[in-house]
């Protein structure tokens, strides 16, 4: 089993978290939010985005912002 980060992510339409992996940075199980997230570990977050969340829209993470967005054209 590979090593990894998390980041927690909360949906924007409905407020549901969700774990999205990253596999940058120092991968040593680590969990964040993407307020207190590293950068180099943010790099990575969408590596399986977009997320289908169970209120029906797709999220990923804005980067630069740091905020979860929903996806359009995918819910």
């Amino acid at each position: 089993m590979g090593m990894y980060d998390s980041v927690i992510v909360k949906c924007p339409n409905c407020g549901e978290e969700h774990e999205f992996q990253s596999k940058s940075g120092e991968c040593f199980l680590g969990v964040y939010t993407l307020d207190n997230c590293p950068d180099d570990v943010m790099i990575n977050v969408n590596r399986h985005s977009p997320y289908k969340c169970d209120c029906g829209v797709s999220i990923k993470v804005d980067i630069p912002s740091r905020k979860a967005i929903i996806v359009s054209g995918t819910s």
